[in-house]
């Protein structure tokens, strides 16, 4: 069984630019659609996440059910979305997602020596459907598939709607780092008011 928890690259969080490339929308600019938009995602107090890809509206209506099924209704119980979600992030290096998901995987039972592991800064004690849902997740940031041997194993654990999501799931966590970290889009903890893009 491939056991990639020992050997993979993991990126250190990156730095998002200085500025912010596409600020966040403050409430007092947004429009009554974006309004409405980010009422699905806590209204004014939206992630900087939402608030930056609601100055695309059409993008937006498209991409949040497909972000939400993925976070919200996903075959996978919350603590393997959890391994594969924090995995990706680390594989990236992205601090926004980083910083999210370890506070989630924490309210889902991920335990600090789970965390540790599946960043990369600890020992792994997973269980064989885990070792193989890690290797997936590191398979397809290095390779954009998962491998043969992989498969198989996860083939036998898996449903097939959990074998479809699976490259699903990871890939859309690859298009975030890609898309927060080009975008600049500030981590929520930063409570600096951001300038406003004209």
């Amino acid at each position: 069984m491939p056991d990639s928890t020992h050997g993979a690259s993991l990126g250190r969080p990156r730095m998002s630019p200085v500025d912010a490339r596409v600020t966040p929308l403050l409430p007092a600019h947004r429009t009554e659609e974006q309004r409405q938009l980010l009422s699905a995602v806590r209204g004014d107090d939206a992630p900087n996440l939402f608030s930056t890809v609601a100055r695309h509206p059409a993008l937006f209506r498209a991409w949040l059910p497909f972000c939400l099924q993925l976070l919200v209704h996903s075959v996978f119980p919350p603590r393997e979305r959890e391994l594969l979600i924090i995995r990706t992030a680390c594989l990236c290096g992205s601090a926004y997602e980083i910083e999210h998901h370890l506070k989630l995987g924490a309210e889902v039972g991920l335990t600090d020596h789970d965390l540790a592991a599946v960043t990369g800064d600890g020992s792994a004690a997973w269980t064989s459907r885990e070792r193989l849902l890690i290797a997936a997740a590191d398979e397809l940031h290095a390779q954009h598939t998962i491998s043969d041997t992989t498969w198989r194993g996860l083939s036998a654990l898996l449903t097939t709607e959990q074998l479809i999501e699976l490259p699903m799931l990871v890939g859309h966590y690859i298009l975030l780092a890609g898309t927060l970290g080009s975008l600049g889009v500030p981590l929520d903890s930063e409570h600096a008011e951001p300038h406003v893009t004209q």
